[in-house]
């Protein structure tokens, strides 16, 4: 029962195919929209340098103001310190070694 298929069509390209040369950039630049990366980076610096052993003295720019503190870790999105404190890291803005 062997039946013979019909014979597929296929139209003739007659141009250039360049699918990969036209490529459109916005903005070459990158632009962040918030500076979160950038806190969450300072705090892994800040904990990966060779001066943090157990704990490290920091200058804290939060939204309600200036904290000076000593940091000894970080649980979740709260930074720990050594008086007990608990800082949430969402609500730093900036974050700086002493």
């Amino acid at each position: 029962m062997k039946k013979d298929l019909p014979s597929v069509y296929a139209n003739p390209i007659n141009k250039e195919i360049r699918n990969n040369n036209d490529i459109y950039y916005g903005k070459k630049e990158e632009v962040r929209s918030s500076s979160k990366g950038n806190v969450y980076d300072k705090i892994n610096q800040i904990f990966a340098s060779v001066h943090h052993v157990y704990k490290s003295n920091v200058r804290i720019h939060t939204r309600n103001g200036e904290i000076k503190t000593t940091i000894v870790g970080k649980s979740g999105n709260f930074l720990l310190c050594l008086n007990g404190d608990k800082i949430n890291m969402l609500d730093i803005v900036d974050i700086e070694r002493i």
